[in-house]
C-alpha cells in the first residue's frame, strides 16, 4: 500500500464532504486514512456532512469486523470534529448562530455572530445596521423558560417566519426586557416581570443577574443552592473563588463574547477572591 494512492483516495473523497468550510480537511483526511488502515477498499467511495455542529461519515461494509472498526473511527472523529473551528482548524466549540449549531473558535464565532445591541431609537442592529424597530413588532412569543425568543412583523404574522433570538447571545435580556410586554400573552408578561424584578447579586461574576438557582449571566448556581456545596468545597469564599478563576481562564471563549453584553447590573464594590499566584496554580491543575 503506498502513501501515494491514499494521498490520492484523501484528496478525491474530500469532495464527498458537504462542510461549511476547509477547517475540518485535516480531520477528514486522518480519518479517511485510519479507514484504509482498517481495510477499507479505496477504490471505494466515502461521504459525510456536517450536522449539527459535528462531522458525519456515511460509511459501512458487509464485513462485520470491519464495520465495527469504521464505527469506533467515525465516532471518534465525530467527537473530535466538535473541538476543531469549522472555518480554520483551530481550537473551537458548539455555538449557536440564529438557532444553528456549529462549531468555531472565538475569532469566527465574533465574525459570523456580530454583537446585537439596541440604541437610544430601539432599534435592533447588528454590525451596526438596524434590522428591526420595536415599533414594527406586532406580536412577540417567548418559551417558557424565557431563553428563546421570537419576535413577529407584519411581513411575518401570515406565515411561517420570524426573527429568533436566544439566551447564549450577549445583550438577550436587555432585548426582553426592551420588548413592548403588551406583544407578549399574559402569563408570559407576568413571567418576564418577576425575572426582572427579583434578580440577585451574583458573588461570582459580579453582575445582578441571579434568578432562583443560577445566575443568568455566568451559569453558576450561588453558593448554599445545592447540597453538594458544603460537601466539596472548603467553604464558601472557596466555592467563589474556583468559579472566578475559571471566568477569569475563560477557556471556552465566553468572556470574550459576552464583555459586550449589558443585560444586567454591574455589583458596585466587587470582589474578586483569588491572587495572581492562586490563577497559577489553578491553571496547572487544569492543564
Amino acid at each position: 500500500m503506498k502513501q501515494q494512492d491514499i494521498n490520492s483516495f484523501i484528496e478525491r473523497n474530500l469532495k464527498n464532504f458537504s462542510v461549511n468550510s476547509t477547517g475540518w480537511h485535516n480531520l477528514i483526511g486522518e480519518m479517511l486514512s485510519e479507514f484504509v488502515m482498517a481495510g477499507w477498499n479505496m477504490e471505494h467511495d466515502v461521504f459525510g456532512k456536517e450536522k449539527f455542529g459535528g462531522l458525519r461519515c456515511y460509511i459501512y461494509s458487509e464485513n462485520e469486523e470491519l464495520n465495527a472498526n469504521l464505527k469506533k473511527i467515525t465516532d471518534k472523529y465525530a467527537q473530535l470534529s466538535g473541538k476543531v473551528c469549522e472555518i480554520c482548524g483551530n481550537e473551537g466549540k458548539l455555538r449557536f448562530i440564529n438557532s444553528w449549531e456549529t462549531t468555531l473558535c472565538i475569532h469566527h464565532f465574533m465574525d459570523q455572530k456580530p454583537i446585537m445591541e439596541i440604541d437610544k431609537k430601539q432599534n435592533i442592529i447588528y454590525d451596526k445596521k438596524p434590522v428591526l424597530n420595536m415599533k414594527d413588532i406586532i406580536k412577540a412569543e417567548v418559551e417558557f423558560d424565557l431563553k428563546s425568543l421570537k419576535l413577529y412583523t407584519k411581513k411575518h404574522l401570515n406565515t411561517d417566519e420570524y426573527l429568533p433570538f436566544s439566551s447564549y447571545d450577549p445583550n438577550y435580556y436587555l432585548l426582553l426586557k426592551t420588548v413592548p410586554h403588551h406583544l407578549f400573552s399574559e402569563d408570559i408578561q407576568n413571567r418576564i416581570s418577576d425575572l426582572f424584578q427579583n434578580l440577585q447579586d451574583c458573588e461570582i461574576c459580579g453582575y445582578k443577574a441571579v434568578y432562583h438557582t443560577s445566575c443568568l449571566r455566568c451559569h453558576n448556581e450561588p453558593w448554599g443552592t445545592c447540597k453538594y456545596h458544603e460537601e466539596d468545597y472548603d467553604g464558601k469564599s472557596e466555592y467563589i473563588k474556583e468559579y472566578q478563576m475559571d471566568i477569569f481562564i475563560d477557556e471556552d471563549g465566553y468572556e470574550e463574547c459576552f464583555k459586550y453584553d449589558h443585560s444586567f447590573e454591574k455589583i458596585p464594590g466587587h470582589q474578586i477572591l483569588f491572587t495572581p499566584d492562586e490563577l497559577e496554580e489553578y491553571k496547572k491543575l487544569l492543564f
